[in-house]
């Protein structure tokens, strides 16, 4: 039975008048996300290339300057690290704006962000060390990515993700927390007796959820496969 014209144009008012899931994500959110996506390939790029620079530089300078490692081997160390130094604190701030977009909305979202930020900067204020402000905004960040992982292994709705099924949310999640470990290990743990347990632990996250979202595209593949 062929459908009329009234009857689409009535189907077209339903569908576009429906709802969408709570965890479905609009233009907006997705604009967000692929913002942050953006900004910390664009710093991690920048931290690779003046890597890449650094090294060929020091190659070039050991061969080429008698008594470089004497006379100007801290110098250009000192140098290096004044360049990476906010790039690194900018990619810290990006990755820990990544979790609260799960739990929050874009407008809460801005406030749980910035209150995040002030904490740490309190803690960097009142400590007088930078590092420590950091630690204690990873330290949040952390915190939260524990409770969105826990909820997405419960099945809860409501959890902004661009990923698909529990299994890929799980370990896009675990990716997450196990960057924020190795972030507060580089930040905060350099010298602590703790830092290898959380080395180990963020290596643990960071496998862990790297196999789950493996798994979990391959058997959305083959399922896919299957039923065509």
């Amino acid at each position: 039975m062929s459908e009329t014209p009234d009857d689409a144009a009535a189907d077209g008012a339903m569908i576009a008048e429906s709802p969408l899931p709570s965890n479905d994500r609009g233009p907006a959110t997705i604009g967000w996300d692929f913002s942050l996506m953006l900004a910390t390939v664009a710093l991690l790029g920048f931290l690779g290339l003046q890597s890449l620079v650094g090294t060929l530089y020091t190659w070039w300078a050991y061969r080429s300057i008698p008594g470089w490692e004497q006379t100007g081997y801290e110098g250009f160390v000192l140098a290096m690290n004044a360049v990476a130094a906010p790039v690194v604190i900018a990619l810290v701030v990006v990755m820990g704006l990544c979790v609260p977009k799960r739990l929050f909305s874009r407008t809460m979202l801005v406030g749980v962000s910035a209150g995040m930020l002030a904490v740490g900067a309190a803690g960097a204020v009142i400590t007088e060390s930078l590092a420590t402000g950091l630690a204690v905004y990873l330290a949040l960040s952390g915190l939260i990515q524990v409770a969105v992982v826990v909820l997405t292994l419960a099945g809860a709705g409501g959890l902004a993700y661009i990923t698909e099924g529990r299994l890929a949310k799980a370990g896009s999640g675990l990716l997450h927390l196990g960057f924020i470990v190795f972030a507060l290990v580089m930040v905060a743990l350099q010298k602590s007796p703790l830092m290898m347990p959380a080395f180990m632990l963020s290596g643990v996250l960071l496998t862990g959820g790297s196999a789950m979202s493996f798994y979990a595209r391959q058997t959305r593949g083959a399922l896919h496969v299957h039923g065509a």
